[in-house]
């Protein structure tokens, strides 16, 4: 029996994912355990393994789909097996294809398992079945950007050949302009782009067949085309729109959420850090990897947080839940987002082996390499924007927590020491609290904490 490839749920607050690419094509064999597809949730991308060996039947959502998650994107099994329901099967062979081009890539069988009668073929209804075609047909189609589902098929058993597709072309495949009356072949996924961004088809020159619009045309003049003048546009400004998905609709939506309910607080403290950057350089002539600024700070925050309880308690409804473990989050930027690997347990580790552990994640973070689990349980989240040169910020709490810290650039800052002006490294800390939980003093008791630690940065190593 056909087995179903399912939307993988990732963590308890995956509800979609979207498939980035399969790697086997309908039709191909698949051992178990062998990478099929990868995917993209809210936070990481990642790779699905085929769960059990076959053939992979049948492919529901193609590179591109977001998909509920534990609901069906295709379908593994053995040759020539009925799917489920449909009653589809796929053919053990990809293609029967004779020298004239000729050709069906899926047939369907009666319960004794010979081909219907051409008549049958034509009368058969399949939900969701994917049009038979011969590899010419499909090959020429694809050229051209063609939906093989819009072509009206003529073959011996209901198949797509190649003279439907220039038939296809032949009659237009086209659309019609209302301001003009003038008609323009365009294919059906150039179609869709145009509409969803607004551009003008009578502005564009396509390079199919007979001038026939393509969806790199389209493409093409929504990267040139210009927006009118108007009100809240300015003259010669680009705009393209694009849907809001993916990291950046969850981002989104977490930020908003965390604004809207948090009554947030965010409080500023200058620390002297000369003596933490001189140790650091100093360990890090005779230590490889090098240890980051950034690595001190965590190591520090670890040690207040295991005396500091509150800095780890969320609200959960009526009820406030202390997390037990120092599990700290470090924010780590992305082109297309920000994702927040936590570091489990950072009390019970070295400087040494939290620097590793930190470069590790935040290499896989960039990779999108990251395991679901790699991205729960923080308790407390650390997000450093010294390297470009901010003195200060609001970081937004990254719920369900109810603590951030935002670590700023290092300056030099000149003051007097018995007359003599002296220069020191001095560094901003900004603490946003939810103050449902936490209070402004007990923040700063933190802060306070924190300073003395990264001023006498020796008891941290301790």
């Amino acid at each position: 029996m056909a087995t179903e490839i399912i939307m993988p749920k990732a963590g308890m607050s995956m509800e979609t994912g979207t498939i980035i690419q399969w790697f086997k094509k309908p039709g191909e064999y698949v051992e178990a355990g062998e990478a099929l597809l990868e995917i993209e949730t809210d936070k990481v991308a990642m790779e699905v393994e085929a769960e059990v060996s076959g053939y992979l039947l049948k492919i529901i959502h193609d590179a591109g789909d977001e998909v509920e998650v534990v609901k069906p994107i295709g379908y593994i099994g053995e040759k020539d097996e009925m799917l489920p329901e449909s009653g589809e099967t796929v053919s053990s062979q990809s293609s029967i294809e004779n020298s004239s081009g000729s050709g069906i890539t899926t047939t369907d069988r009666d319960e004794s398992g010979a081909l219907p009668s051409p008549a049958a073929a034509k009368q058969q209804s399949v939900p969701e079945r994917r049009t038979a075609a011969t590899p010419a047909a499909r090959r020429r189609a694809g050229e051209l950007a063609i939906s093989i589902d819009e072509i009206e098929a003529t073959g011996h058993w209901n198949e797509v050949r190649l003279r439907d597709v220039e038939r296809f072309i032949e009659a237009g495949g086209s659309v019609k302009i209302p301001a003009s009356g003038q008609r323009i072949s365009i294919s059906p996924i150039a179609k869709d782009l145009a509409e969803r961004d607004n551009i003008d088809l009578t502005t564009i020159e396509g390079s199919g067949i007979g001038g026939r619009v393509l969806k790199q045309d389209v493409e093409q003049q929504g990267r040139q085309t210009t927006s009118a003048p108007g009100p809240a546009t300015q003259p010669n400004e680009q705009v393209r729109r694009s849907p809001l998905r993916g990291m950046r609709k969850v981002i989104a939506e977490r930020m908003s959420l965390s604004h809207q309910t948090i009554p947030a607080v965010t409080l500023n403290r200058k620390v002297n850090a000369s003596a933490l950057f001189d140790l650091r350089k100093n360990l890090n002539e005779e230590m490889q990897p090098r240890i980051s600024v950034n690595d001190f700070i965590v190591k520090a925050v670890a040690k207040i947080l295991k005396m500091a309880p509150y800095m780890r308690t969320a609200i959960d409804g009526n009820e406030l839940v202390e997390n037990q473990e120092i599990n700290i989050g470090i924010a780590v930027a992305l082109e297309e987002g920000l994702l927040v690997p936590v570091v489990k347990k950072v009390d019970t580790m070295t400087l040494s082996e939290l620097s590793d552990r930190s470069k590790d994640l935040a290499r896989r973070a960039r990779e999108r390499k990251l395991e679901p689990d790699e991205l729960q349980g923080g308790s407390f989240t650390v997000t450093n924007l010294g390297m470009f040169g901010i003195s200060s910020f609001t970081p937004i709490i990254n719920l369900p927590q109810s603590a951030i810290l935002g670590v700023n650039a290092a300056e030099d800052e000149l003051y007097l020491d018995n007359g003599e002006v002296r220069s020191k490294k001095v560094m901003t800390l900004s603490l946003t609290i939810d103050h449902r939980v936490i209070d402004g003093a007990q923040g700063a008791v933190f802060l306070n904490d924190l300073a003395q630690l990264i001023e006498a940065p020796l008891k941290i190593l301790i």
